[in-house]
């Protein structure tokens, strides 16, 4: 009897601690789910994973895996959202889940999510009507991979939005009864556009700088002329740190020709502040301009008063009120005209500029490196080429660049569209070539959100392109400069 009561006692003792452990157990499991974004969806860019969790105190992190391997993204912290940069994934499927840690040392998994990366889109498109002339001649990309491109109609301005996949948001133009045109252009900090240019058809007579501002939409805020009953032309526009803007032109200030390098500051609603000017005897002429490490600013332009004759390029460092500290000119005898300017890892400076020899037709597009007191580093030339836009130039990354320009098709007798991949010492990596038979022009070239490039100008053989008029042409590329046949 004795035996029989102990045996009893152990199997109660047995099957409370038992049920015990399965009840603790159960009561510290989590449960977590990925509520977005949700099965087989198609995702792009940066990504936010949304969990539901139904008991967050206990949790103590969470981390994100993809096709069976962590990404290291993790979030402690509730409402428990992990960012995923997607661009760092080839395009396809890919399998992810999140796995849970809580502060008992239990890991718990949510089920997998099938998701298809569509990075790196790749396409063509035009812009146009038939008999009418449309060029792009720069870009934008805003946050959302919407594109901005700025370009012309005939003899006014054009602005246009297209989504990530070059399909038309919005357009409008500017412009009046005589020639108005612009080349650069820069997003604003409240989303909209500030655009430099120069028109006939409004100002003080002759050809008059032009600053317009819209806003996101593309709808005008207000414009603002500067110039003289003589020529003047608008460059390169900056926003400032006040919330207004810096502006590089030239102006003729005797109706002579000779005219000067043209700076204007302006306050957030483009009324002038101060001007500087620059130059000589001869004539100069103010293309680009960016900020320096000091808070004063680099101008490019071209200079035939100074330099080794005929027209060198020019570049003038000021300080923040554009007073002169130096400059230097650089040329080889023909006539070279700076166009595009950007500061490299090392301080130094990245000038892209124009050859022009035996004549107007024969051109070629150089590009000289120099060092933080302008020093000549090298130089390098690629004959038979044609370069005029707002952004034909863009640094990568600490030892690479990508310009475009039109490089001249011997057996087309025509010119193609060329983006160049180049190292810091200006060796070539890659170049594509994009064109058929006739004109086909690339006037510009950004780096995109998916580390593909676009590239901006006009064609004649596609659209309604001819012989004619021009299309403006828009080209999406993958990161190796490749992209689809506009034909497919």
């Amino acid at each position: 009897m004795k035996s029989a009561i102990l045996f009893l006692v152990f199997f109660f003792f047995i099957f409370s601690s038992c049920g015990k452990e399965n009840n603790e157990e159960d009561n510290s499991t989590i449960n977590i789910f990925i509520s977005s974004p949700t099965m087989n969806s198609s995702v792009q860019d940066t990504i936010d994973i949304h969990c539901d969790i139904d008991n967050k105190n206990d949790v103590l992190k969470i981390e994100l895996w993809i096709d069976g391997d962590s990404t290291g993204i993790i979030d402690y912290d509730a409402p428990f959202i992990l960012q995923w940069d997607t661009h760092n994934y080839s395009n396809g499927s890919h399998t992810l889940f999140v796995r849970l840690y809580d502060h008992s040392g239990n890991i718990v998994d949510t089920d997998y999510v099938i998701l298809n990366v569509n990075n790196f889109l790749v396409f063509q498109s035009t812009f146009g009507s038939e008999d009418i002339n449309e060029v792009g001649y720069s870009v934008v990309q805003n946050s959302d991979s919407n594109l901005v491109i700025l370009g012309s109609i005939d003899n006014d301005i054009m602005l246009i939005e297209t989504d990530r996949y070059g399909t038309v948001q919005w357009n409008q133009s500017y412009g009046g009864s005589q020639l108005d045109q612009a080349y650069h252009l820069q997003q604003t900090s409240d989303g909209g556009y500030i655009i430099s240019g120069s028109t006939e058809s409004f100002g003080f007579g002759e050809s008059d700088i032009r600053l317009t501002k819209t806003d996101p939409n593309g709808l005008i805020e207000w414009n603002t002329y500067l110039g003289s009953s003589h020529n003047e032309y608008g460059g390169q526009v900056l926003s400032t740190t006040d919330g207004g803007y810096i502006l590089i032109g030239n102006r003729d200030f005797h109706g002579d020709g000779n005219s000067d390098i043209w700076l204007i500051k302006t306050n957030s609603q483009g009324d002038t502040l101060w001007t500087q000017t620059y130059g000589g005897v001869g004539y100069e002429y103010g293309a680009d301009i960016i900020l320096a490490e000091d808070g004063g600013y680099f101008l490019l332009g071209s200079t035939t008063s100074y330099g080794n004759g005929d027209s060198d390029i020019w570049l003038i460092k000021t300080d923040l009120n554009g007073n002169h500290e130096w400059d230097h000119s650089y040329g080889d005898g023909s006539n070279d005209y700076g166009e595009s300017i950007l500061q490299t890892y090392d301080g130094g400076l990245m000038i892209q500029f124009i050859i022009q020899s035996f004549g107007s037709g024969n051109t070629a597009v150089g590009l000289l490196r120099i060092n933080t007191i302008g020093e000549k580093i090298w130089s390098k030339a690629f004959g038979g080429t044609y370069a005029k836009g707002g952004n034909t130039l863009q640094q990568l990354d600490l030892n690479n660049y990508i310009f475009a320009c039109s490089v001249f098709n011997h057996g087309d007798n025509a010119y193609d569209a060329w983006m160049i991949k180049i190292d810091d010492n200006g060796e070539i990596i890659w170049d594509r070539t994009f064109g058929s038979g006739g004109d086909d022009k690339g006037l510009s070239v950004l780096q995109t959100l998916d580390n593909g490039f676009v590239i901006i100008g006009s064609t004649n053989n596609f659209g309604y392109g001819d012989s004619n008029s021009s299309d403006l042409w828009l080209i999406k590329t993958n990161p190796q400069g490749y992209t689809k046949d506009l034909s497919n």
